[in-house]
């Protein structure tokens, strides 16, 4: 695998879905009792996915949610799964997309477009002086630390060669030599198109997951294709946590006899899990949704740190109950004590998630966050001393400023806030004081398996609501 997805990779997120849509669709291609014991689905070992059958790869899959169809988007992915199939001769390769994926301008399909890119790289390397720099062949050979992406996938795919074999690979795809090319194509889906947009795939699978039951006799209702919907997230998530964890189940299968055996079971009552696993694939798609806007999220260079990336891969990486929970922690303003909260929450306040917190993960230099998971916090903190501490949060502009104060101080749950967290990002366009008033407790309120350290026994006298540009500017230095 040319880079591991891992990073910024969750079993809620878009690729995660596809992967088992894919899945099902195998499934649903057999008879039923068909013997499906040999196929396993692979996450994050092969590119994005990959189908296995008696422990042979039949397909490599590259999963991509870009809201964009320039060639120039995908190319790099394209050239990472076309090596990773050059040296996996009889395995097909699939590109699963957000939004179809254009030619190059004056190229017939993405065939002769990769051809291209990789003629351009053969002639580039033909063509060199001995003062030129960047030739993509040479660094891909070479230890060098700093190169282009396009070298650094070759590196990756094809290590321990020197330029001339380098070349000769190359050569080799494109004279057709080696028919990894002819192997590689954009996945169709069953409405033709070669592209699949993110609310899409949702239905797509819970189509495949009524195939299934009905096949098996299960009662379907759109409650149940709903739930089994999440229990398949759930259970991916579950996966993905574990690998990440420990590095020993890198290679830890899902088998296709687990997935049918879930088919079966009755989801009518899945209680808080279920919601929590609601909660966490609707979070996600927020996040997602986000990266795929151009006027919000540009994807970063090679090896530079990108702040959302990193929490969300610290907060997809939680289980969905205590992911709830952490951003009860991002809402002082917001309360939500009741379980049904988590069903609802998204519906009451999804424009602070995705264009407030978000925005603040997003801007601000995640080297200096604080993670506390054992009181649900994130927090930024300043570099110099004293340090203080900045939540960040999903509370927009809309209320006043004083209207914010009122209900961050009459939100039972945030009595803690009052006490530890004296500044909160907010997307109000000035700071704004307020002194939280008296109350009742001495000391603030401990949760189960929180810090038994001395904590401050009165209120803070003041707390700040700090503008996200602000907040950028004292945290970012």
């Amino acid at each position: 695998m040319a880079f591991d997805a891992s990073p910024s990779w969750s079993g809620f997120n878009y690729q995660g879905k596809v992967a088992l849509y894919y899945a099902l669709k195998l499934i649903n291609a057999e008879p039923i009792g068909n013997d499906l014991s040999s196929y396993n689905l692979m996450l994050e070992a092969t590119e994005d996915f990959e189908i296995r059958r008696y422990g042979v790869s039949l397909s490599y899959h590259q999963v991509k949610a870009y809201n964009k169809s320039s060639y120039g988007s995908y190319s790099n992915a394209l050239l990472g799964i076309l090596l990773e199939l050059y040296s996996a001769p009889a395995v097909i390769g699939r590109v699963h997309t957000w939004k179809a994926i254009n030619s190059k301008p004056n190229f017939a399909d993405l065939h002769a477009s990769i051809r291209d890119d990789l003629d351009s790289h053969i002639a580039q390397y033909d063509n060199r002086n001995p003062a030129d720099k960047g030739i993509v062949l040479e660094d891909a050979a070479s230890d060098k630390k700093k190169i282009s992406k396009p070298a650094a996938i070759i590196r990756a795919a094809i290590p321990g060669k020197n330029p001339d074999e380098l070349r000769s690979i190359l050569e080799e795809i494109v004279s057709g030599q080696n028919d990894c090319l002819t192997r590689l194509a954009a996945y169709e889906y069953d409405d033709k198109n070669k592209f699949c947009g993110l609310s899409d795939i949702n239905s797509k699978v819970k189509a495949e997951i009524a195939v299934a039951m009905d096949a098996r006799g299960v009662p379907i209702t759109d409650e149940q294709k709903d739930k089994a919907f999440h229990y398949f997230l759930g259970k991916i998530d579950k996966y993905i946590i574990q690998r990440h964890q420990n590095k020993k189940h890198k290679n830890l299968p899902i088998s296709f006899p687990e997935i049918v055996e879930a088919l079966n079971t009755d989801y009518e009552d899945m209680g808080s899990d279920y919601l929590a696993s609601r909660f966490k694939e609707q979070f996600a798609r927020l996040i997602d949704e986000y990266m795929g806007e151009p006027e919000d999220y540009i994807e970063p260079e090679h090896d530079e740190l990108c702040n959302l990336r990193e929490a969300r891969k610290l907060l997809l990486e939680l289980n969905p109950n205590d992911l709830w929970a952490h951003y009860r922690s991002f809402s002082p303003h917001l309360y939500l004590e009741q379980e049904n909260n988590t069903d609802n929450a998204l519906g009451t306040d999804p424009i602070g998630i995705r264009h407030v917190l978000i925005k603040i993960l997003h801007a601000i230099n995640f080297e200096s966050s604080v993670h506390t998971p054992t009181r649900y916090k994130l927090t930024y903190r300043t570099s110099t001393l004293p340090h203080e501490h900045y939540l960040p949060t999903t509370i927009t502009s809309t209320p006043s400023a004083s209207r914010i104060g009122r209900m961050i101080t009459e939100n039972p749950n945030m009595t803690e806030i009052l006490y530890e967290v004296g500044n909160l990002i907010y997307d109000g366009q000035e700071p704004y004081a307020f002194t939280p008033p008296s109350m009742t407790h001495t000391e603030a309120p401990m949760v189960e398996g929180a810090d038994t350290r001395v904590k401050r026994d009165s209120i803070l006298s003041s707390i700040n609501l700090i503008p996200i540009d602000i907040a950028k500017g004292i945290l970012n230095k």
